[in-house]
């Protein structure tokens, strides 16, 4: 038990090490407040957080400045992202498994092959979005701005 533990707190480690770590520590533990000001103060600046381990993050009611952030690969399960601006992020490949992303706009977003089981997408903008090969099994899209050729190019969409 105690191997396996380990051995996955390692493997994160490594993931982790993909991400650009001073971006992935201002989102940890500077704040939205401060993100939001480092992305205003420098907006040619690209988060670079491919890989990262955001897995339950709070990030909610923020409003949280994620605008061409590059996410691919992320581990968002569970992560609560409600109102972030995720507008031309790359998300492609990442598990958002049960995310909280009521109200984001997700405007010409790239998630591609990202499993968003289980997720809540109420009310989020994802007009442009490119959802193709995506999992929406079971996601909540009550209100969502989502077009049915959007809709078309997913992999799976149980639930609904």
């Amino acid at each position: 038990m105690l191997r396996e533990t380990v051995t996955r707190i390692k493997e994160k480690e490594k993931v982790n090490d993909m991400a650009n770590q001073h971006h992935l520590e201002r989102l940890r533990q500077g704040g939205a407040n401060a993100w939001n000001m480092w992305r205003q103060s420098d907006p040619a600046i690209l988060p670079e957080l491919h890989g990262a381990d955001l897995s339950g993050a709070d990030l909610r009611g923020y409003n949280l400045n994620l605008h061409r952030a590059n996410l691919s690969a992320c581990d968002l399960v569970e992560a609560r992202l409600t109102g972030a601006n995720l507008s031309n992020a790359n998300l492609s490949g990442a598990t958002m498994i049960e995310a909280k992303l009521e109200f984001s706009d997700l405007r010409a977003a790239d998630l591609s092959g990202t499993d968003l089981t289980g997720a809540d997408l109420t009310d989020a903008n994802l007009l442009g979005a490119n959802v193709s090969g995506a999992v929406l099994n079971y996601a909540s899209l009550l209100g969502a701005l989502i077009n049915d050729e959007q809709l078309s190019t997913v992999k799976s969409r149980l639930g609904q």
